[in-house]
């Protein structure tokens, strides 16, 4: 032990002897700690996505309903099951309405997901536990991907968690709390992202047919497990369509359906969008510990020959176990018609699992003076390029939409867009609802008129900030109610005239022009 591999005691003397499991553990949980919390707050939020998580998280908080999502008290959302929403709520009533509240379940999540990884590799590397984890939570991408506001990083946490519980069901003397567990997991995984988070059991169900037979498959959700995860996962589904029917039909057909068989969602659907987004993502699941070994890639050539296959099953269970893990839902990703580059967030842990398994009998004391720099020097890269990645200007800043939005400007009490997506992350800067006004209220609604909708919206929103798109046609606010004086304070940013400030239907003059 005195000259084995010891990257996480980074900066200890050459002659100390290797850390104990525990002493490595704690590196392990400062160095997740340090990656997940860094500038978890710096960053402002991004449209489109951050901006809908945290508006429907804030919009629960101010009307305390949690069981409808809603983008404001007019337009419900059904895109994503509630417990994201629920999760971020819960941290911005405890901790206020700022962006380091809205991303620290993402650090929680990041750091409790690379615990979990460790519990893994006690099944997988046993001889060093600790290796997975540290190659999954030093990878650029499940760093970078801890700072977004998504369902992902919850996802990743539920998922491994749900194949946690399910080996140490196969393994234990008394499986039942474990097989609670697992039910419990993928409940939560289903009420985080529905039909995606139970993608573990397409390789869980392949692998036990190919080493135990169909015997083995009426195992693999145990029935204790079944109740725990129809409650969990499937209750508020039931819910909600019983007091919505019309949402039966949305969440098979557009969530579902179109999802993965249409292009409807336009999220990549070309031929090549697959290779388009996901190979930039599964490089940085391996970046930088892949390049130190190439001969992983020599595993994945063989992954495509059946004789490779058969000698895996027969004296390498766990390989081809991370194998079909890794490969399976990939394969869906990349038939699916509807890609984002964190879908695939969650292949990164079998596949630093993958890794380490290469790497671990392989480490040789002489490349000890090697990872005792390369590590240290890894993650203060990985920690600058959070921080620069804090400081980039965008075009989807909502902060700054904010700023530039409110100066000159009554205060408003509410936030309008007309003839454009609204910028949903405006909610939490501004603190006021954000309404896209010719968006249905309900997915299937009929008898929508958006002029009414906006006019009615004026009316009981005096002080309401107006922003209209400035493409050709757009609608013309003024025309479509005569009766609303309304001033351009720039161009396409309307307000209401205040009362007694001029007769109706006189629009003053733009400010700052």
């Amino acid at each position: 032990m005195a000259h084995s591999f010891r990257p996480i005691e980074c900066i200890a003397r050459s002659r100390r002897p290797a850390p104990s499991g525990r002493q490595a553990l704690l590196w392990l949980l400062a160095m997740l700690c340090l990656l997940g919390f860094a500038f978890q707050g710096t960053r402002p939020l991004w449209e489109s996505d951050e901006g809908r998580y945290t508006a429907v998280a804030l919009q629960m908080l101010d009307s305390g309903d949690f069981l409808v999502p809603r983008l404001n008290d007019h337009h419900e959302h059904y895109t994503k099951p509630p417990l994201t929403y629920w999760i971020i709520a819960a941290s911005v009533a405890a901790f206020g309405r700022n962006a380091w509240a809205v991303r620290l379940p993402y650090a929680l999540a990041f750091v409790l997901t690379g615990l979990l990884v460790y519990a893994l590799g006690r099944h997988f590397v046993p001889e060093r536990p600790w290796l997975p984890a540290l190659l999954w939570g030093s990878s650029l991408l499940a760093v970078l991907a801890a700072n977004v506001v998504s369902t992902d990083g919850f996802l990743v946490l539920f998922e491994t968690l749900a194949v946690l519980a399910w080996l140490r069901s196969r393994e234990a003397a008394r499986p039942l709390r474990w097989q609670l567990l697992m039910g419990l997991a993928f409940g939560l995984a289903f009420l985080t992202k529905g039909p995606p988070g139970l993608l573990p059991l397409l390789p869980m169900a392949v692998w036990t047919l190919a080493v135990e037979g169909r015997q083995g498959l009426r195992h693999l959700f145990p029935p204790a497990a079944l109740p725990v995860f129809a409650v969990t996962g499937l209750g508020w589904f039931v819910w909600i369509v019983v007091q919505r029917p019309v949402l039966l039909g949305y969440f098979l057909g557009y969530e579902l359906f179109d999802r993965v068989f249409t292009p409807v969602h336009d999220r990549n659907a070309q031929w090549y969008g697959a290779a388009k987004v996901y190979l930039p993502v599964l490089f940085l699941a391996v970046f930088p510990w892949g390049l130190v070994d190439l001969g992983w890639l020599r595993t994945l050539r063989m992954a495509w020959r059946p004789s490779a296959w058969r000698r895996w099953l027969a004296e390498d269970r766990d390989r081809a176990f991370l194998l079909l893990w890794t490969l399976l839902p990939l394969c869906v990703f990349f038939v699916a018609r509807s890609r984002l580059f964190l879908y695939v967030l969650p292949l990164a842990v079998p596949i630093s699992l993958l890794l380490a398994r290469r790497f671990a009998p392989s480490i040789a004391p002489a490349r000890e003076p090697f990872w005792r720099i390369a590590l240290p020097v890894w993650v203060l890269l990985v920690l600058l390029v959070k921080a620069a990645s804090t400081q980039i200007p965008s075009h989807k800043d909502a902060r700054a939409e904010a700023e530039r939005l409110l100066a000159g400007v009554r205060p408003p009490d509410r936030i309008l867009f007309v003839g454009m997506p609204a910028h949903y992350g405006l909610r939490l800067y501004a603190g006021v609802p954000v309404e896209q006004v010719d968006r249905r209220p309900t997915p299937g609604a009929a008898g929508f008129d958006p002029r009414e909708e906006l006019c009615r919206d004026l009316r009981a929103h005096p002080d309401a900030l107006l922003v209209v798109s400035s493409t050709p046609g757009a609608p013309d606010p003024q025309r479509a109610c005569p009766d609303i004086a309304l001033a351009e304070h720039s161009p396409g940013i309307w307000q209401p005239v205040p009362a007694g400030a001029a007769t109706t239907g006189i629009a003053l003059p733009a400010v700052g022009h």
